[in-house]
């Protein structure tokens, strides 16, 4: 079996264009997708000129969201990393040992759902925001280690109540999908 190698300009087209896909994609599975060593990867992120995953969430993070009005920052499950009010919003959460059952190493889930329920609050622009109800789905398991990736989307909002819809994703894969509908105090 031979393996087709990418030239390095090609590797570095597919590089940039991935992480702009997905600023959120680790080192270890930009070296699976590319087939390359970790070392090539991050070799090829400095060459290029792009920062580590940290740092790409810490700009990102700086620099395009508005402030969280109906709940204070701490109280959002994971790192918010992208806000725009009444719109959408995305969250990271990297499931640590504090998260996991010990015998097993796989999440606990209501911090799955803690997670995507406090970003569906947190993304609406009122100073009062409380979940109402919620349809939710685990699609599978999370392990210690994976960082989840919460995508919230305001799909309505009519009087005093919002519904929000959240993905939640380790790389490519959904592991979580909720359908929330968020009360607000104005209903403006």
């Amino acid at each position: 079996m031979v393996i087709e190698r990418l030239t390095k300009k090609e590797r570095h087209r597919r590089l940039v264009q991935m992480i702009d896909d997905n600023p959120f994609v680790t080192d270890r599975e930009l070296t699976r997708q590319l087939k390359v060593s970790i070392q090539t990867i991050r070799l090829d992120r400095m060459e290029l000129g792009i920062p580590e995953l940290r740092e790409r969430m810490k700009q990102m993070a700086e620099h395009s969201y508005d402030q969280v009005r109906s709940l204070s920052l701490e109280e959002v499950v994971g790192d918010v990393v992208d806000l725009q009010l009444d719109k959408s919003g995305i969250s990271m959460f990297e499931i640590r040992e504090e998260h996991v059952f010990s015998r097993t190493k796989i999440a606990r889930g209501h911090y799955v759902f803690a997670q995507a329920n406090s970003l569906a609050v947190a993304v609406i622009n009122d100073e009062i925001a409380l979940t109402t109800s919620a349809d939710i789905r685990f699609l599978r398991q999370v392990h210690l280690g994976e960082k989840c990736i919460a995508k919230a989307y305001v799909r309505s909002h009519a009087a005093q109540k919002a519904k929000v819809e959240v993905f939640t994703y380790v790389g490519d894969e959904m592991v979580f999908q909720g359908n929330f509908v968020v009360y607000r105090s104005t209903g403006e």
